[in-house]
C-alpha cells in the first residue's frame, strides 16, 4: 500500500503537468493560479457531498446512441435501428431513454440528443440516430465535463495499479509509443489508431452491456460503473 507522501506525490505531478500544459497553451501564471484556486474549492466540496461525478450529457447521449443499435427491441430484421416516435411528452424514444438514462435523466438526454442534432427526425415523424458513436463538438461544457471525468479516472487507474505493483487483480493500463515517427505517418496514424480504438470499445462494450443490470435490480445486486477509455496522442513540434 502506498503511503501518504508517495500519494501526494503522485497527485503533485499531476497539478505540475497541468500547469506545464497551461502555460504551453499561452494561460498566464496568473490565470492558472486563479483557476487552481476555484478547483481547490470546487474539487473539495463536491468529494464531501457525493459519489464520484459521472461523465455527464454526452456519454449519456453516447449510451442512448449505442443502445439504439444493439437491443433487439429497437432494431429491425436487417440489425438497423428502428424509427422512434416522440412528440415532446410522450413516445418510444423516451421509454428507450428511461431504460437506459433513468426516469429522472431521460427528457433531458432526448433534448440533449436533439440540440446536438445526433438524432433526426424522418418524413414519418420517426426519429433516428444519425450514428453509433457520438462524437464530442469542441469544448463545449459537455465535453469539458466528459474531459475531467476521463482524467479523474486516468489517474484513480494508475493509482490502483501502482499500490498494488502492477500484481493480481489490476486494471488495463497500456502504453504505445515510438520517439521519432515521421511526420509524414503522422495522419496514417490518426486512422490507424481510430479504426483499432474504435473496434475495441465496441467489443468492450459488447461484453459489458450482456453483462450490466436493468434498472429495476438496481440496490438487490452489488454494482459498480466500470469500462475503459482509450485514446492517441501526438506530441506537438518542439519549440526553436
Amino acid at each position: 500500500m502506498a503511503s501518504k507522501k508517495q500519494r501526494v506525490d503522485y497527485f503533485g505531478s499531476a497539478l505540475t503537468a497541468l500547469c506545464e500544459l497551461m502555460c504551453s497553451y499561452g494561460i498566464s501564471r496568473e490565470t492558472t493560479q486563479k483557476q487552481f484556486e476555484i478547483a481547490l474549492q470546487k474539487g473539495y466540496l463536491a468529494a464531501r457531498l457525493g459519489p464520484i461525478r459521472d461523465a455527464g450529457p454526452l456519454t449519456s447521449m453516447a449510451d442512448l446512441c449505442r443502445r439504439w443499435y444493439i437491443d433487439k427491441s429497437y432494431v429491425d430484421k436487417l440489425g438497423n435501428p428502428k424509427a422512434l416516435t416522440w412528440n415532446g411528452r410522450v413516445g418510444t424514444l423516451l421509454t428507450l431513454a428511461r431504460r437506459v438514462n433513468g426516469k429522472k435523466n431521460a427528457n433531458a438526454v432526448i433534448a440533449n440528443l436533439i440540440s446536438h442534432k445526433h438524432i433526426r427526425r424522418i418524413r414519418s415523424g420517426g426519429w433516428l440516430p444519425k450514428a453509433q458513436v457520438v462524437a464530442p463538438s469542441g469544448l463545449n461544457a459537455a465535453q469539458i465535463l466528459r474531459a475531467a471525468t476521463m482524467f479523474e479516472r486516468l489517474l484513480r487507474t494508475v493509482a490502483y495499479n501502482s499500490e498494488r505493483n502492477y500484481r493480481g487483480d489490476v486494471l488495463l493500463e497500456v502504453m504505445a509509443q515510438v520517439p521519432r515517427l515521421p511526420v509524414r505517418e503522422i495522419r496514417s496514424f490518426k486512422k490507424f489508431a481510430k479504426a483499432q480504438g474504435l473496434i475495441f470499445a465496441m467489443s468492450v462494450d459488447d461484453w459489458l452491456e450482456s453483462r450490466n443490470i436493468s434498472r429495476a435490480k438496481q440496490g438487490r445486486v452489488p454494482t459498480r460503473r466500470a469500462g475503459v477509455i482509450a485514446f492517441a496522442f501526438e506530441q506537438p513540434p518542439m519549440r526553436a
